[in-house]
């Protein structure tokens, strides 16, 4: 684990940009510093899942409390069906948007679409405000059909009765403290 520190404000984005240029591995894991997992997952089989479906399975993103039921929230406020699957091994309900909060995503994705030569990132943008909004308006506008090139999926962990539950959650970033900073302290 590498700590890179940035010599001026670069925004969410091109932070993950920066972090892209000492990844060497196929996937990466993005956590933004106010998010914090709360739920375990089978990493493992996400990564073989995505290794099986490179073409299909470009970023699996994590549930929180607000993207519970997400395929309720997308008919209802959008009008767009999405349908949870577990055709590539793990369970997944497809998203519609490119959420900035902590996901496992295809560096190849990052570097060449997320970050490629048409990208809508600029300098200080969060990856959701720009990418994500594109992408909620083109599969709006087009439907569900435009889906694959974005390969958006969200891990929809289920309980024993069949009721999803949280696997990240938002923490005050303002507030939120390093274990190393409270011993200072």
């Amino acid at each position: 684990c590498k700590v890179l520190r940035l010599p001026d404000h670069q925004g969410f984005g091109f932070a993950v940009k920066r972090a892209l240029e000492e990844v060497k591995t196929k996937y990466v894991l993005v956590v933004q510093h106010d998010q914090e997992f709360i739920a375990g997952f089978d990493l493992p089989a996400v990564i073989r899942a995505m290794s099986s479906h490179q073409d299909k399975l470009k970023y699996i993103g994590f549930s929180s409390v607000s993207t519970l039921n997400y395929d309720h929230m997308v008919l209802s406020k959008f009008r767009v069906q999405v349908t949870r699957t577990e055709e590539f091994g793990v369970p997944l309900m497809p998203l519609i948007f490119f959420y900035d909060k902590p996901h496992i995503c295809s560096t190849d994705y990052y570097r060449n679409t997320v970050f490629g030569e048409n990208t809508p990132v600029k300098r200080g943008d969060f990856i959701e405000e720009t990418l994500g909004t594109a992408q909620r308006n083109d599969i709006i506008q087009n439907g569900m059909g435009v889906h694959s090139k974005y390969g958006t999926y969200q891990l929809d962990e289920r309980d024993e009765s069949g009721q999803q539950f949280a696997i990240v959650r938002h923490v005050n970033g303002r507030s939120f403290v390093a274990p190393e900073q409270k011993l200072i302290k």
